[in-house]
């Protein structure tokens, strides 16, 4: 899965924080599996979709050290796919949306 390979050596198999480079971060990464509690219950379809595509760059955060995927999946798109930037746009969209998808189901 994109999240078990992109997104879980910082952020944990189980979304909680606890990668296995987790530490050595100045800033902890993010539980995943609180975002809709810590916005009332609400998950953050949007918000969520554009952190992983524009990469965290918000006061309280640290560093923007969390990579800009949306950047990388294009590039991914282009180099071993050799398709059309067209094409290589919604490769990379449909990446970031299935990736949004499965945060929202392990919400707790």
């Amino acid at each position: 899965s994109t999240f078990g390979a992109r997104c879980a050596l910082c952020h944990g198999q189980d979304g909680k924080g606890g990668g296995e480079i987790a530490e050595l971060f100045r800033v902890k990464p993010s539980d995943l599996t609180k975002l809709a509690q810590r916005e009332d219950g609400r998950f953050p379809f949007a918000d969520v979709y554009h952190a992983i595509v524009d990469g965290m760059d918000k006061p309280g955060h640290g560093d923007p050290v969390m990579p800009i995927w949306g950047d990388y999946f294009m590039a991914d798109a282009l180099e071993d796919r050799g398709v059309r930037m067209a094409d290589a746009v919604e490769i990379a969209t449909g990446r970031v949306l299935s990736l949004v998808y499965y945060l929202e189901s392990i919400q707790e």
